[in-house]
């Protein structure tokens, strides 16, 4: 019984995970966001049919949405948990949630395998149990959070010494996720420095210059720069004006231009909006206050990414004690801190990003397991220690918990489609009233019509454009305008046609407005509306 004592929390703190990732999904968070919708409906589609959308066989690389082309094996998740959960949010978010709580296993292995010390291995596994950071992106469909279960595997392998597993799965890493083509490589760079063996440190810096190799082969390709050139900090235009701007006023005054434009160029000027991006990552209040970035992905009030005990334990890892443990592995966990954040950094939208950044988190448990080790010898008894904790990350947790399920639903809802499920499980149940119904065609609205439908036909495949776009399905017609009423004249309109306009909409002269929605933070959803000459009973 003492021998299986870790294994026995260890499973109590998964099924912490396990809850705190899957309790109340179906509701929480609030909004099926399109993201969510696609990945399960397109997922479906191609299990079902053996084509996606556009007509292309059995994708295995990605789903090309709006230029993006995002890796589809997240897509086919979810995908798959439809045939157990039906069409549902709860099916389309469960997958991810799954794998999240999974997380704290090979987070407890590789803890174990770097601290020699079960304790710590826990500690760290608690740490990614309770995160709202991982959580919240847990219930999100984030696919980052796949990709993140799979890279942390393949490190515990990779240290562990078995090379071709760790080999394969930090290739299935690549198409989980694009953070990790930039990632992996550098967490791979120093390993060579921590083995004796010459053999091994040759196959390390071979392995390190493969991984280089394939990131810079897949970069070459449309679907593997789409997302990126999309984002990049070097490619965005509002960058761009701003570093122009900046030289411009700089300049101002100057008599000599060489010096002029030694100290202020666009080197200067990309060179510097790197290292405030990179800084804004390392933020105390990004990291221990109000979070940021992509609303749709973290949208807390008052809640940071990480419990506000945790940067205590942070700084406890700088106390003079000396612990147990593989301290080389200590200076390769900083150096992943380093360099973590880079792939969001070189990105421009929603900056700091909490998606992007999340792989932050795996250096972040360990330094903080690592700070609770320092106080574990400064207070020299476990007992009171873990208590401690342990109430404090309890009161923590529970008003995570509550700003999350109570608040984030009223803060910027529209960010995350709230109220277009709403619309569309109105018209489903009105569709057979009426002769046609004209809708926005934006935001995958025709997905949501289809994934609430269940339309799987497969005669729905070629019928879509780039943007996942399609004119009509059934009797409902997809318009290019969120106000169809500006081009759909009542005047020319059957009495039995229902149109949807979106809530901000003005001017529906000749029109009758029968309904309308109100999402969450109390902004106009939708309005549904009828030709003014006559129309069905309601």
């Amino acid at each position: 019984m003492k021998k299986n004592w870790p294994k026995i929390i260890l499973l109590f703190i998964f099924l912490l995970a396990l809850f705190l990732r899957t309790y109340q999904l179906n509701d929480v968070p609030k909004g099926f966001y399109e993201e969510e919708v696609t990945n399960a409906y397109v997922g479906r589609f191609i299990l079902q049919n053996g084509k996606d959308l556009y007509g292309h066989a059995w994708p295995l690389l990605y789903f090309d949405k709006f230029g993006d082309y995002p890796p589809i094996l997240p897509l086919y998740l979810s995908g798959l948990s439809t045939y157990i959960f039906g069409f549902t949010e709860f099916a389309a978010r469960f997958p991810v949630a799954l794998v999240g709580a999974l997380t704290v296993i090979p987070v407890y292995l590789l803890g174990l395998l770097l601290f020699e010390a079960p304790i710590l291995g826990l500690m760290s596994a608690l740490v990614v149990a309770i995160s709202p950071w991982h959580v919240v992106l847990s219930r999100t469909t984030a696919e980052g959070v796949v990709a993140f279960f799979v890279f942390t595997i393949a490190l515990y392998f990779i240290l562990h010494r078995r090379l071709a597993l760790s080999i394969g799965l930090f290739v299935l890493s690549y198409f989980l996720y694009p953070a990790t083509r930039i990632l992996v490589p550098l967490a791979l760079l120093p390993l060579p420095l921590l083995v004796k063996s010459k053999t091994q440190k040759i196959t390390l810096l071979l392995t390190a210059g493969f991984f280089f190799l394939l990131t810079a082969a897949i970069a070459t390709t449309p679907w593997g720069k789409g997302r990126f050139l999309q984002t990049s900090l070097f490619h965005s235009t509002e960058v761009a004006e701003r570093i122009k701007s900046n030289m411009t006023a700089l300049n101002y005054g100057e008599t000599n231009l060489t010096i002029a434009h030694l100290f202020n160029n666009k080197v200067v000027g990309y060179t510097r909006e790197f290292l405030q991006q990179y800084a804004s990552y390392f933020s105390p209040k990004y990291l221990f206050l109000e979070g940021g970035g992509q609303p749709r992905y973290y949208n807390v009030s008052g809640q940071g990414l990480l419990p506000v005990v945790f940067a205590l334990l942070l700084l406890s890892g700088f106390l003079p004690f000396v612990m147990k443990g593989k301290m080389s592995f200590i200076s390769y966990i900083i150096y992943l801190l380093i360099v973590s954040p880079l792939p969001s950094v070189l990105t421009v939208d929603f900056v700091p990003h909490v998606h992007r950044s999340m792989f932050m988190l795996l250096p972040l448990t360990y330094l903080i397991a690592y700070g609770f080790g320092k106080t574990r010898l400064l207070i020299k008894k476990d007992t009171i220690l873990i208590i401690a904790t342990i109430f404090v990350l309890l009161l923590e947790t529970i008003y995570f918990w509550h700003q999350y399920a109570q608040h984030s639903a009223s803060l910027q809802s529209i960010l995350r489609n709230d109220g277009d499920k709403e619309m569309i499980g109105y018209v489903i149940t009105k569709r057979s009233k009426y002769d046609k119904i004209i809708i926005p065609g934006f935001e995958r609205l025709p997905i949501y019509y289809l994934y609430f439908t269940h339309n799987l036909n497969p005669n729905l495949i070629g019928k879509f454009r780039f943007g996942i776009q399609i004119d009509s399905v059934d009797n409902i017609i997809f318009a290019n305008d969120w106000c169809p009423t500006k081009y759909f004249p009542a005047t020319k309109l059957s009495p039995q046609t229902l149109l949807v306009n979106n809530g901000d909409c003005e001017n529906t002269n000749g029109f009758r407005e029968i309904k309308r929605t109100i999402r969450s933070d109390s902004t106009k959803a939708y309005k549904f509306l009828l030709p003014e000459v006559t129309s069905p009973e309601q």
